[in-house]
């Protein structure tokens, strides 16, 4: 009764019913995203003289993508705000595998819990919740190709206690970032945006073939406000 009132409701048994809920938020947050992009870019502001002429030239902003941890935090805050009050827990930096007694060893991007309704039947999991972990590299990082499989199927699902994960990488469309004294645009340079996503996907189906853990990729286009086109 309570699906009929109201549609946004899912129900969650497993860690793929919340694999599906979870993807199904991340791509309504990707589609909304065009409308406020700028917070997840760093703008220096130019000089725009009212009069530009040789002696006092028009210098433009400039742009550069805001690291990894800000991405992780915006798409944490778009989680929670859209997952309120489905008794779902989303918590960055959580770490899974310490390493030494200081506080060091492997930590998820994010991860996702769903914590049982009262009333609901304890039988459904072991442990009374299912988990999802979250991995996200910006489009500079030189272990985009290879994190999918090495650091979240190989390390981060089975010391999290669970079969499912999102690979998201934040993709800053090239020619709409400024170099200058930014080393990451070259790294960027090496991926192509039509064949990442084919990439990715080949991995997260060898990856539920051949070891049982459903992964899914998504590659979120981050654009920027354009003067010119305004």
């Amino acid at each position: 009764m309570r699906l009929l009132q109201d549609p946004a409701l899912r129900i969650i048994r497993t860690s793929t019913d919340l694999l599906d809920v979870v993807h199904e938020v991340l791509e309504e947050v990707g589609r909304e995203l065009p409308s406020h992009c700028e917070l997840l870019w760093d703008r220096t502001p130019g000089k725009r003289p009212r009069r530009p002429s040789l002696e006092n030239p028009l210098i433009p902003d400039v742009w550069r993508p805001k690291p990894e941890a800000a991405l992780c935090a915006y798409l944490a805050h778009e989680l929670l705000l859209r997952l309120a009050g489905r008794r779902v827990a989303v918590n960055r930096e959580v770490l899974i595998h310490p390493t030494d007694p200081y506080g060091a060893g492997d930590r998820t991007d994010l991860l996702v819990e769903a914590m049982p309704s009262p009333g609901d039947d304890p039988n459904i999991t072991a442990s009374g919740s299912v988990k999802l972990v979250i991995e996200v590299k910006g489009s500079w990082n030189d272990e985009v190709p290879t994190s999918q499989v090495e650091q979240l199927a190989g390390r981060y699902l089975p010391e999290a206690g669970t079969d499912v994960g999102i690979y998201i990488v934040g993709w800053y469309p090239i020619e709409l970032w400024d170099a200058t004294g930014d080393n990451r645009k070259t790294q960027a340079k090496k991926l192509q945006l039509d064949t990442l996503l084919v990439h990715l996907l080949d991995q997260a189906a060898s990856l539920s073939q051949a070891g049982g853990v459903h992964v899914r990729p998504m590659v979120i286009n981050i654009p920027r406000p354009d003067r010119q086109k305004v």
